[in-house]
């Protein structure tokens, strides 16, 4: 049975009608035209605000919808699944949760009002030209007056919705110093500046998302109200940390709304191709291939589903988690479809034929992701920081986390508390919930083995993740026996240190979703050959041809084919999506 927090998702996807069905709004043909005209989406990103979806960004205490990050994932698969250009566009109307993190009540009631009751979105003016990622050594000034308003000077570059947004989450220096407290974080409507003191600059040709307005904006000497400022004078950059502790997680809805059009457009080319007088469909390699891409979807999915439950349970362990649930879902999801191109063969570089050509704006959009709110590599250098941390302490604050815990962040049928978006923290504390489950995930699961020998998988599950903790505890002592000179970057062997270590997490997420949902979701699920499979491979992506047993292939391709026939998400979770043939709902 669905989880009552799938639902809205499953009903907006419903109403959108089919994806193939080109007199769709959201459907594949509309969306390689804008693609091909370089066209923002502007019918669609209204049809999402006509639908009040602008509401789920404001948190309901302010009036809004939104309570669950978990749904909030959801619904972004959704999005993502259709049209990235548009999910993405309208995806900025997540920066306003810098505003309910660090902002006092009346700054939060007057940015939800400019969501609720005037439609408009924000932009994130963090990064600049000559700096990208190094926020510390940006350029842009807020200079304080004695008025208390600040004088803006400088750029910001690239942005996305820089021209079409309606306000502003800007992040500037007010202290011309390479210290961590040197900027400020502000949140400004554009109504409240001179026109004539700032400007946008041009848009952006982009090889992805091709439709976004991706541009800049720049300032001379405009003058900024003192009321702008979110949080205290020279703690910007804490607060662009502590939102991107929640972007980075969302994140991983992109990721596995590409993945899912990715692996579906290729089930449907290999089911219908024919070739050496039988299905493609039918090849062991394409087999096993569409098997592997399944196994990495599903895995994602529990890596996203879990740290989205994770934010409401652990937000002061959101630092370093944050980070392996982005890095490890667009790993295995970019690599998932670099294979999956190769099915598609010469079809994969054309613009037209099968669906389309909508297979590739996927490819290219669904890349761009790893890059978003701290690319993959700023993302392992800040865990890679963290894991010494992580690894000397994780063994005694295991015995600390209750069994009550570990059930409310694995079994979706347990009802979470409140979104806490005042408790992020910087640093993490040393803790990572996931990896300190595991040892009590193994003492359930040796009663599992005992108590249900009908499982047949049971008693190769517990000994897989014995072998898992046995990898945990290899890694921490690697780590904490490695060379870290303090103040040095991350050298490469800790960069490696921490993709193992995201690899370990996504496999414990999947056995933790597996042992507190198998009785509750289908009979696949229950089975647990796919987790199986996952933790054969130790959490990798690069699970190379000739690795699974023929019998999990079968297994895997048996589900994949169901759920591609009966229009299911490829999920863990049972979630229906519009039928084939299916047209939009206008209401």
């Amino acid at each position: 049975m669905m989880p009552d927090q799938y639902r809205f998702a499953a009903e907006t996807d419903q109403r959108f009608g089919d994806p193939a069905l080109s007199s769709n709004l959201f459907s594949y043909a509309k969306a390689m035209a804008l693609d091909e005209a370089d066209a923002f989406p502007e019918a669609e990103v209204t049809r999402l605000h006509n639908l009040g979806l602008h509401q789920v960004y404001v948190p309901v205490e302010l009036g809004g919808q939104f309570e669950s990050a978990e749904s909030f994932v959801a619904l972004g698969r959704v999005l993502a699944r259709r049209n990235m250009s548009a999910a993405v566009s309208y995806s900025t109307m997540l920066w306003t949760m810098l505003a309910w993190i660090g902002g006092h009540s009346d700054q939060k009631q007057k940015i939800a009002q400019w969501v609720l009751n005037n439609g408009e979105f924000p932009c994130l003016a963090y990064s600049e030209k000559t700096h990208g990622a190094d926020l510390i050594a940006n350029e842009l000034t807020a200079e304080v007056q004695e008025d208390g308003s600040y004088r803006l000077n400088g750029e910001k570059w690239p942005i996305n919705r820089a021209t079409r947004s309606g306000f502003l989450v800007l992040l500037a220096k007010v202290r011309n110093d390479t210290s961590l407290r040197n900027h400020s974080l502000f949140i400004v409507n554009k109504r409240e500046l001179d026109c004539r003191q700032y400007y946008h600059l041009p848009r952006v040709k982009t090889h992805g998302l091709r439709g976004c307005d991706i541009s800049g904006v720049g300032f001379h000497d405009a003058l900024m109200p003192a009321s702008a400022r979110i949080g205290q004078e020279g703690h910007g950059l804490e607060l662009a940390l502590k939102g991107f502790q929640v972007t980075r997680t969302f994140c991983t809805a992109l990721s596995l709304g590409v993945g899912d059009s990715a692996l579906r457009l290729v089930t449907q080319f290999a089911l219908d191709r024919q070739l050496y007088n039988g299905r493609m469909a039918d090849l062991p390699h394409t087999r096993e291939t569409l098997a592997n891409a399944y196994v990495s979807q599903l895995l994602a999915e529990t890596v996203s589903v879990i740290s989205a439950r994770g934010l409401h349970l652990f937000p002061k362990h959101f630092s370093s988690w944050s980070s392996v649930a982005k890095v490890q879902n667009t790993y295995l999801i970019d690599f998932a479809c670099q294979k999956l191109a190769s099915l598609l063969g010469a079809r994969y570089f054309m613009r037209e034929e099968h669906c389309e050509g909508v297979f590739q704006k996927f490819l290219r959009d669904g890349a761009i992701v790893s890059v978003f709110d701290g690319s993959s590599i700023v993302c392992l250098d800040s865990l890679a920081t963290l894991l010494p941390g992580i690894a000397k302490n994780r063994a005694s604050n295991s015995r600390k986390l209750t069994l009550e815990e570990i059930r409310l962040l694995f079994d979706l049928r347990a009802d979470l508390p409140a979104f806490p978006f005042e408790s992020f923290e910087l640093h993490g504390r040393g803790r990572d919930a996931v990896a300190e489950s595991l040892p009590h995930l193994i003492n359930i699961l040796s009663e599992i083995s005992a108590d249900q020998p009908e499982c047949a998988q049971s008693a190769t599950i517990s000994a897989q993740s014995e072998k898992l903790l046995q990898q945990l505890e290899q890694l921490e002592s690697e780590i904490l026996n490695s060379e870290v000179v303090r103040g040095e970057r991350n050298t490469p062997q800790q960069f490696a240190f921490a993709e193992r270590y995201c690899a370990i997490h996504a496999c414990i997420c999947a056995l933790g979703f597996w042992v507190f949902n198998r009785e509750s979701l289908d009979e696949f699920c229950r089975q647990g050959v796919w987790l199986s499979a996952v933790l054969e491979r130790g959490g990798a992506a690069d699970f190379h041809t000739g690795r699974l047993q023929h019998d999990q292939v079968e297994l895997l391709i048996d589900q994949l084919f169901r759920q591609y026939r009966e229009s299911q998400m490829f999920s863990l979770i049972p979630w229906q999506l519009a039928a084939a043939g299916q047209t939009e709902q206008n209401s």
